[in-house]
């Protein structure tokens, strides 16, 4: 068993590595108080501040079914990638619909999939009900990260399964790819509810834009562990559902929350008031997904590591 010396440089190693986990989608100016690397889709690249270089960009296949758009070619996806200087970039893709038969489903897969291009963009795998298809299509997805030299594998489709709350489908896949691959990157799950109900370790990534579309909205973003998490209505503006307000107590919670984790906050009831810029929630909104995420994945490495050290203790038969 190593001791206790040796524990704390490998822990202050995992400490940094998963400082990079958490990859937020921008899609305005809004300026962090905190360093943060950023995954930016293509149409949205061009509107990135100075300082908020993508460390990663995605295929934009989302945005440009949403508003019917081309998708990017691989090769202007590599010259992309190139010129904001991205460290990984993914392979595009068009979604299969959400209620796919299997057949329709891999054909998707299979198309999208047998991506060529001159840099290694990463596959993405989509989420379907049919285990047998998926691990088809994963096996798809192995082989063209391995031919395309991809350091990873995107795992896509999450999102209509988690509105549908299939937490566990979405785990058991996730985990799938993960245990195939070694490293994934699970596409729209990386809200603080989302994180916890799907506890995966820190080698999966996770991007969420929800950060700054709930912030538009009204809404402020509570860890888990304030009120149960989840949303809070701050400007009365009205919108197509009921949603609960902040009330004082969660307002005085999430300040301290956020003091305690090195986020500049004002005394409580300019906090308050301060909660009613959009460009202040959606600071707020980004830090809460971020520290939720470096703190989940700091307590479940600390679990791995408390684990290992009991099997070490035990004596051997």
């Amino acid at each position: 068993m190593a001791s206790g010396g040796e524990e704390r440089p490998r822990q202050a190693l995992l400490a940094q590595e998963v400082a990079l986990m958490l990859l937020l989608t921008y899609t305005n100016s809004a300026s962090l108080q905190f360093p943060h690397p950023a995954m930016a889709s293509p149409p949205y690249a061009k509107y990135l501040p100075p300082h908020a270089e993508p460390r990663w960009l995605d295929s934009g296949g989302y945005l440009a079914l949403k508003r019917g758009a081309r998708l990017p070619t691989p090769r202007e996806l590599c010259r992309l990638c190139e010129e904001v200087g991205a460290e990984v970039c993914f392979a595009p893709d068009v979604p299969p619909p959400p209620d796919a038969d299997s057949l329709t489903y891999f054909r998707f897969e299979a198309r999208n999939l047998s991506t060529t291009a001159p840099c290694p963009l990463a596959p993405v795998v989509h989420i379907h009900t049919s285990p047998t298809a998926y691990a088809a299509a994963l096996r798809l997805g192995l082989a063209a990260a391995r031919e395309l030299g991809a350091p990873l594998i995107g795992v896509g489709g999450a999102v209509p399964h988690l509105t549908a709350h299939r937490y566990s489908l979405v785990r058991a896949r996730a985990l799938e790819a993960l245990q195939a691959a070694g490293r994934i990157h699970l596409f729209g799950a990386g809200s603080p509810t989302t994180l916890t109900r799907l506890s995966l370790p820190p080698s999966a990534s996770v991007d969420w834009a929800g950060w700054t579309l709930k912030a538009s909205y009204g809404k402020v973003v509570l860890p888990p562990e304030i009120g149960g998490g989840g949303e809070r209505h701050v400007t009365g503006k009205k919108l197509h559902k009921k949603y609960p307000t902040l009330a004082p107590d969660e307002a005085e919670a999430l300040r301290r929350w956020l003091e305690e984790r090195g986020f500049a906050v004002p005394p409580l009831e300019e906090f308050i008031e301060a909660l009613r810029s959009y460009i202040y929630r959606a600071q707020v909104n980004a830090f809460v997904a971020l520290k939720w995420h470096q703190d989940s994945s700091l307590n479940h490495m600390r679990r791995c590591i408390q684990e290992e050290q009991r099997s070490v203790r035990q004596p051997k038969s």
